[in-house]
């Protein structure tokens, strides 16, 4: 091995014996050498000697397959160095200064900010051409069924992210940039994923009628169309306590008691228990028992609130509000300071505010009866809070699937007798027809949606015992969002996204597959091995992949908008010149 420089020169020669169309002779047609980076062996000058048919020019030239197993043709960055950026930023999550310097400290490797992001992308393009050239395989795995989760992530109404996912194992199966959610955009993506991987047992998603609209081919199939009871729920609350919830966010709002009790919990916190002090209440000792009760009206117990509608906030403030003077009786015995009297006195003051405006109360009344009926509705269909989409996975319990089988019948009665006391109440209560009570809102999403709830498809093993059950709610997709929005923020390093989530590459969730060890297997045996897999891929493979784009759907109006104002900015900026008339 020789030196070029400070690079030693490694020799390729082509392997082919013969010429493989006519078998005759070979001769060397030339050498040619380019700089080549690997994980591996660092930095090196491959020097490359083709070889082509001696009887005929016209005959395809012969490569090293050596040197094509390391690095890509007319490519620098070995696979196994785009094999390790990727997985270090997909799978670490690392930004990439982290990388170059991870690089370089293990490696001696040196690379721009900028040929990071070229690797990222190189990544991202052959491990979607492996995916779809290892269609065939995943699909003989799926055959066993599997149920399709559909879901899509946009942001501010500018395009986002929309999955198909098998539910079952996890699977990215396909994913695709979305301008709007919208039946055209997300039916061809369904029809891909059908095309590749066959039709599902089921199929889970929102409520959205994009969804709907999109998997009408599926339904006339017979195919079970489902719908998350999460999500069922959630508009059931929304539709009960849209308006008066509305109404008493603007009130609170306006009445501005929050800021206030802020300011009292600041002022408070300026004394000391032990030793007095002088302050806005006066000169004395103010005891923790009273900006604790000032925190525990502004945020309760301090746990982490539901998602509306499963949580109103608002509702459970101003119920804490009306429990203030209570819980200082409670909280804060005598004798009391000056200070303490003071602050109860004034903290008095400020919760009485809520009671002289009656819109308060009308608010609150209508949000409890909606509340009432909500949780009753939630009861019946036994939806925990370990079911939500934001709650720990931890804490969910997987049922064995023929015990949940049978739950979800136990459900589906329950709900079904539920409908029919709902109905006796709307009878005896004798209310217009046309009326807006919550018993009346409940009746109509469960005669609309109510067939949409229940079906749920069982996946039986080759004995006939139940192994598994479709899920009834879409969290295995709503949680692959949230989680994939952690690991872009810290890819990014920033809390907020801002057009970030709109510039991320559709092919960045297929990565997500790659924690999943079954789904490694099918891919490329072990994730090591993985280099070795991009290398195997031909032209043909690669141009089945997706064009990858990072830039949003107003790019195009965005640059013409930059022209038009660097076009103004040169015609201000133009000599002026004054019109002279001759006479």
């Amino acid at each position: 091995m020789r030196t070029a420089g400070d690079l030693p020169i490694v020799h390729f020669v082509a392997e082919a014996q013969r010429c493989p169309l006519c078998d005759g002779a070979l001769k060397v047609y030339k050498s040619r050498s380019r700089q080549v980076v690997t994980f591996k062996a660092g930095s090196f000058l491959a020097t490359e000697t083709l070889m082509q048919c001696a009887g005929d020019p016209n005959h395809p030239v012969m490569r090293s397959n050596t040197l094509g197993q390391l690095v890509a043709h007319r490519q620098r960055f070995g696979y196994d160095l785009v094999v390790e950026v990727g997985c270090a930023r997909y799978l670490e999550n690392k930004q990439r200064s982290e990388i170059r310097a991870d690089l370089y400290q293990r490696r001696g490797i040196e690379l721009a900010s900028g040929s990071i992001s070229h690797l990222c992308d190189r990544f991202l393009i052959h491990l979607e051409a492996l995916h779809l050239a290892r269609a065939p395989q995943l699909r003989a795995i799926l055959a066993s069924g599997y149920p399709l989760h559909l879901d899509a992530t946009c942001e501010l109404g500018k395009g986002g992210l929309f999955v198909c996912m098998d539910g079952l194992r996890g699977w990215v199966l396909v994913a695709g940039r979305i301008p709007s959610e919208h039946a055209d955009h997300l039916r061809p993506l369904v029809e891909r994923t059908t095309h590749l991987f066959g039709n599902p047992v089921a199929t889970v998603q929102d409520m959205g009628k994009g969804g709907a609209k999109a998997i009408s081919t599926l339904r006339e199939k017979g195919i079970a169309d489902l719908i998350c009871h999460f999500h069922f729920l959630a508009a059931v609350g929304k539709k009960l306590f849209e308006h008066a919830y509305r109404l008493l966010r603007r009130l609170l709002k306006s009445n501005k008691v929050r800021t206030d009790l802020r300011t009292l919990l600041r002022d408070l916190r300026c004394y000391s228990s032990n030793s007095p002090c002088e302050g806005e209440f006066g000169k004395g000792v103010v005891r923790e028992d009273l900006p604790a009760l000032v925190l525990w009206i502004l945020e309760g117990d301090g746990s982490k609130d539901l998602l509306y509608p499963f949580g109103l906030v608002h509702l459970t403030f101003f119920q804490r509000c009306q429990q203030a003077h209570q819980r200082a009786e409670c909280w804060v015995d005598g004798p009391r300071t000056l200070p303490e009297r003071r602050a109860i006195a004034h903290l008095a003051i400020l919760v009485q505010r809520l009671n002289k405006d009656d819109r308060f109360a009308k608010a609150v009344i209508r949000l409890e009866e909606g509340w009432q009926a909500f949780c009753e509705l939630r009861d019946v269909l036994q939806l925990t809070s370990a079911e939500l989409p934001r709650a720990d996975v931890r804490a969910q319990q997987k049922e064995l699937a023929a015990i949940e089988a049978r739950r979800m019948q136990e459900i589906k009665e329950a709900l079904s007798d539920y409908r029919g006391e709902l109905a006796g109440r709307i009878a005896a209560s004798g209310e217009p027809g046309l009326s807006t009570s919550p018993d009346k809102v409940i009746v109509k999403y469960i005669d609309r949606y109510g067939y949409r709830l229940f079906g749920h498809p069982l996946l039986r093993d080759d004995d006939g015992e139940v192994v598994a059950i479709v899920e009834r709610t879409n969290n295995v997709v709503e949680h692959f969002f949230g989680t994939e929005k952690q690991h872009l923020r810290r890819r990014l390093g920033r809390a907020n996204l801002g057009r970030d989530l709109e510039d991320q590459p559709a092919q960045a969730a297929l990565a997500a597959n790659l924690r999943h060890p079954d789904y490694v297997r099918v891919l490329c045996g072990q994730l090591d091995q993985l280099p070795m897999a991009f290398a195997e891929l031909n032209e043909h493979a690669l141009a089945q992949a997706t064009p990858l784009t990072r830039s949003n759907r107003d790019s195009e109006l965005q640059k013409l908008i930059r022209a038009r104002l660097k076009g103004e900015e040169m015609i201000d900026s133009s000599p002026k010149t004054e019109n002279l008339t001759v006479v």
